[in-house]
């Protein structure tokens, strides 16, 4: 089994709803999962395609509308409100070596960062 079974499309659909619903069916960790959840499991294992791409959308949907409203919520956080949680310090050389091993390579004359903190997670 692959992950291509589970690609989505733009909408949240399933690409090949048929085979979505099969790698489920065969993955036991999900359907432990998803005896928690009667009703979603009757939708996942249940003949109805149609009702199944519905769910995805919704799902799809839901989590598109909460990430929203969390980016918003961080976006309106004060600077004050940030460095609370940034309590972790970091080496800006390690910091600027990890940008430039993923593709992102900054020169000494732009390397203006002196102090940087994450949030402890």
């Amino acid at each position: 089994m692959t992950q291509s079974e589970y690609v989505l499309n733009a909408d949240g659909t399933a690409r090949d709803p048929k085979a979505f619903q099969a790698a489920l069916k065969k993955d036991q960790a999900k359907l432990d999962v998803l005896r928690r959840e009667p009703e979603t499991l009757a939708v996942i294992i249940g003949d109805d395609i149609a009702a199944l791409q519905h769910m995805l959308k919704s799902a799809f949907e839901a989590e598109q509308a909460r990430r929203k409203r969390q980016h918003k919520r961080l976006s309106e956080r004060t600077i004050d409100a940030q460095r609370v949680d940034a309590t972790v310090p970091r080496d800006t050389v390690q910091l600027y070596e990890q940008l430039y091993e993923s593709g992102l390579q900054y020169g000494p004359a732009f390397r203006l960062l002196r102090n940087v903190h994450v949030p402890d997670v």
